[in-house]
């Protein structure tokens, strides 16, 4: 049998320096919205083959795995993406090394660390819904907390989690990170000077 290699990644979080530049092309808060980047934060993608999702729930501590459209949790989430998919979102590096430890690369149930290629946004705001009915595909179902879906924002690909009913988590590919900051400036504006 063939041995397994691990995997390094060439990628590294998001440097500081980075950050800051990344930060000063976000909509400025005010009184209806305000934008945060999500730092540190780590993404495990969490796959299972020939039917053992019981062992990501065992991995991830809970009882049943969410369904379409829904997620879990509150640090950390965890999303549904497909019937043999979950991804394990969170701020906390000790939480998601120890399901990386139970579902090592290579298993019937393996999670992969995705997070040096993801950045995430959060937003809160009572312009929060005004704002995304502009940016967001129209058949994006986010609206009640507890939803989280993979949709288009701006023409990207972006993993929307409503964790309130006036707050937001944005779920990007790092590569599109001010793309994403230059559109949401953009349609923020817009909000603005509108009659």
């Amino acid at each position: 049998m063939a041995k397994l290699d691990s995997i390094q990644s060439p990628l590294q979080a998001l440097p500081r320096g980075q950050i800051g530049t990344l930060a000063r092309l976000l909509p400025k808060d005010n009184q209806g919205l305000s934008v945060r980047i999500v730092e540190p934060l780590r993404v495990l993608s969490l796959r299972h083959l020939n039917g053992d999702a019981p062992a990501i729930a065992s991995a991830t501590s809970v009882a049943d795995l969410p369904g379409p459209g829904r997620f879990i949790g509150s640090e950390p989430l965890l999303l549904w993406r497909s019937p043999s998919e979950w991804l394990h979102i969170g701020t906390q590096d000790a939480c998601a090394d120890a399901v990386l430890q139970q579902l090592p690369a290579g298993g019937a149930s393996h999670a992969i660390d995705q997070s040096a290629g993801i950045f995430a946004l959060e937003l809160k705001g009572t312009l929060l819904d005004a704002l995304l009915d502009r940016l967001l595909d129209a058949s994006a179902q986010v609206r009640e907390p507890g939803q989280g879906t993979r949709t288009r924002l701006a023409d990207i690909a972006v993993i929307v989690l409503r964790l309130a009913p006036q707050q937001v988590w944005l779920l990007i590919d790092r590569a599109n990170d001010q793309y994403l900051a230059h559109w949401l400036t953009y349609a923020t504006e817009a909000l603005y000077i509108e009659p």
